[in-house]
């Protein structure tokens, strides 16, 4: 599973692999289990979490319809 974030949005420091969780659909991560459990448990008090989260979400659907239409037939 890979996350949609290099970097952990409270630290800054690199996201580990054993610290990923659901957001939105998609896979999120943090730099540490403890930041995530928090987040995960509290996700509606964690605006700047989630406002990290969502600029992410909507670059990667921007650069997602950017993309060329597949025209193999």
């Amino acid at each position: 599973m890979t996350s949609i974030n290099q970097y952990c949005p409270r630290s800054g420091k690199p996201v580990q692999s054993d610290s990923l969780t659901q957001y939105r659909g998609v896979t999120v991560g943090f730099c540490n289990r403890g930041c995530r459990d928090d987040f995960a448990a509290n996700i509606e008090q964690r605006p700047s979490d989630r406002q990290y989260f969502d600029v992410l979400i909507k670059e990667q659907d921007i650069a997602a319809d950017a993309l060329p239409q597949d025209v193999t037939s």
